[in-house]
């Protein structure tokens, strides 16, 4: 076989679509290369498009509409992965479909520079068992989470944003080696969390505004050796929860205007963290640990309210201590009264000693001063928003 031959036979086949695309379109060529520039594919039921061979790639494609399957597991996708092992997606924009992808056994599937705004009861990017699978520099609103992922060591997540969703940005479960990095993520109705793995890196993301009575920047539950590394928690109603976990170090982040910036607590198991070279400027709270057999090695943190004493000390307050007592009263973290409350013990810093931990505090010029007026605003909202819900449910068991 002369060179020419040998060239086209190991070119990898080409699909261009073109103009309206009627699906569902099941593609199952290993290597296929499918060019969907300036093309719209719609669906109606089922999955809109199946990739079910290694190796596929899809760039530029429009996809519109999927099956109405709702099954937060088991959703009608605009793209649907299976079997398909190193494949791409890139700059695929999805409407009006319950998820935008949804990836099954596809280790290393890549998707890149999605657009997509969900429907708001199912996941935006499902990734289920596919190590090594990434997402990047995609664009996720509108959904009940917008990356949900479970059993994918390996992943990663990164330079996303995610913003305005019905539960969690990102949501990792029993997955470990994850590394979720630079990604933008507010104003989601709950949150961000990790959970139920180990050995996961959440590093240089920007974890902005979940003000609701539940709202944090990011969940740490039942992990083992995570890093919280380089991250910015600003707005959040709880900054940073540690919830049985084990062996998590948490170091060089800044707290910036949250509720609590780190709340360390118990359900059933045990907690042991390093907190180091932190930064805490303009929170309610610095630190509220509520789990009296949890192992945190506190050093070297900053903190704008830390007075020049000559002592250890972690700045708190006597509502944070009836806090360790009774957590359910964190729905009255950011009310008028507390903040009240608040204000007024910060001018005696004899009552800000309540809480002996950081043997080496290190003083921190506010880098902004903290504004309880947008928190008190978005902790009402997050009242209105919990109402609405109940009154929804509700009516949905109603009817």
């Amino acid at each position: 076989m002369g060179p020419l031959l040998l060239s086209l036979a190991l070119a990898a086949p080409v699909l261009k679509l073109t103009g309206e695309v009627e699906g569902p379109l099941v593609l199952s060529t290993p290597g296929l290369v499918v060019e969907g520039e300036g093309a719209v594919l719609r669906g109606t039921r089922g999955h809109t498009l199946s990739l079910l061979a290694p190796g596929i790639r899809v760039r530029g494609l429009e996809v519109v509409g999927a099956g109405k399957e709702e099954d937060f597991f088991e959703p009608d996708a605009a793209i649907y992965l299976k079997g398909c092992e190193g494949c791409l997606l890139e700059g695929v924009e999805v409407q009006g479909a319950p998820t935008a992808v949804r990836v099954e056994d596809s280790p290393k599937a890549q998707v890149r520079g999605l657009k997509a705004r969900g429907l708001g009861r199912s996941p935006g990017v499902l990734v289920y068992r596919s190590p090594e699978a990434a997402v990047e520099g995609s664009q996720l609103s509108g959904y009940m989470d917008a990356i949900y992922v479970e059993y994918s060591p390996g992943m990663r997540i990164h330079k996303n944003l995610l913003e305005r969703n019905g539960r969690y940005g990102f949501h990792v479960m029993f997955s470990w080696e994850v590394r979720v990095e630079a990604n933008l993520s507010r104003e989601n109705a709950v949150g961000n969390a990790v959970m139920h793995g180990a050995a996961n890196l959440v590093a240089k993301n920007r974890l902005l505004d979940h003000k609701t009575p539940i709202g944090y920047g990011l969940l740490v539950q039942d992990e083992r050796e995570t890093r919280v590394e380089a991250n910015l928690f600003l707005g959040n109603t709880l900054g940073l929860v540690l919830l049985d976990a084990k062996e998590v170090a948490v170091r060089g982040n800044r707290f910036l205007e949250n509720g609590t910036a780190l709340r360390i607590t118990r359900e059933r198991g045990e907690n042991s963290a390093e907190v180091v070279e932190n930064a805490f400027s303009g929170n309610l709270y610095d630190l509220l640990v509520d789990d009296p057999k949890a192992k945190a090695r506190v050093r070297g943190n900053a903190y704008d309210q830390a007075p020049a004493l000559p002592v250890p000390h972690l700045p708190s307050g006597s509502f944070a201590l009836l806090l360790a007592r009774q957590p359910e009263l964190s729905l009255f973290a950011l009310s008028p009264g507390v903040v009240l409350w608040e204000s007024a013990e910060a001018q005696v810093p004899g009552l800000r000693l309540l809480s002996l931990a950081d043997p080496e505090p290190r003083p921190l010029s506010r880098e902004k001063r903290a504004q309880t007026g947008p928190l008190l605003l978005g902790f009402l909202g997050g009242i209105l928003w919990w109402w609405w819900r109940r009154l929804s449910s509700r009516g949905g068991s109603s009817a």
